[in-house]
């Protein structure tokens, strides 16, 4: 209570960094920086607003988390242009990667393959089963990878749906859309990674080191699992909603 009474009135000083929130949040709202919407390089725009450029960090780091700016690596900061609404939040039966990822995704690149059962898949799976399924997804935007995704399925979840290994589109298709058809629902458990960029050993990505994960369990029935997802999404790339009513 004592702590608020001093920031009503007006005794406690605002963090420098909110301040260089507040003049750069005014400046981009005046239409300040150039039509391409970047913004100037650190050693610039720290000079211009009078502060170290660890102070200039923090504040553009509180204008990335209300997702005002976003960085482009290796080409700098630029302002989120008509961001576009989300319709769907994780609220909702679909594949999650689709709701936090702010962009279109424009490109799916998948490899499988198919390995005996561990202690590890049956646990995960819920099941003993006599094989299993690994399939590794990647989420790029204009060829750069954004996302990943780790799935493992029992081998009956392909012989009960008619998959055709032989036809990956047909793999795609179903890991991307008709595993989330209703009778079917999943549970999702939010959580970190920082383990991101040797789990999906393929590709590296992500500037920051910790990803969202998103830990998935796809069921046909209460206890049959057909599909265990890990979904991973660094932090940079991410736009995480849940609607609540």
């Amino acid at each position: 209570m004592e702590e608020l009474k001093v920031w009503i009135e007006g005794k406690k000083k605002v963090p420098k960094c909110v301040a260089i929130y507040d003049k750069l949040f005014k400046m981009i709202n005046e239409g300040h920086f150039d039509d391409e919407g970047k913004l100037p390089s650190e050693p610039i725009l720290a000079k211009l607003m009078g502060v170290s450029r660890m102070t200039l960090r923090q504040a553009i780091a509180l204008l990335k988390e209300d997702g005002i700016i976003k960085n482009i690596q290796g080409k700098g900061n630029f302002l989120i242009k008509d961001a576009k609404p989300i319709k769907k939040g994780l609220e909702n039966l679909q594949h999650p990667v689709y709701s936090g990822i702010a962009d279109d995704i424009d490109e799916v690149e998948l490899e499988f393959k198919i390995v005996p059962p561990t202690d590890y898949t049956d646990k995960v799976l819920a099941r003993k089963t006599a094989a299993v399924v690994f399939v590794d997804r990647w989420y790029k935007i204009l060829g750069k990878t954004v996302a990943y995704t780790l799935s493992i399925l029992p081998i009956e979840t392909i012989t009960d749906n008619q998959i055709n290994l032989a036809d990956k589109d047909t793999l795609v298709e179903y890991l991307e859309s008709l595993v989330y058809k209703k009778p079917n629902h999943s549970k999702l458990r939010l959580g970190f990674s920082q383990s991101v960029n040797f789990v999906s050993s393929k590709y590296s990505f992500g500037k920051e080191k910790k990803s969202f994960l998103l830990e998935e369990a796809i069921y046909i029935r209460k206890d049959k699992i057909l599909v265990h997802n890990k979904h991973y999404i660094p932090i940079e790339n991410s736009q995480i909603i849940i609607e609540r009513k």
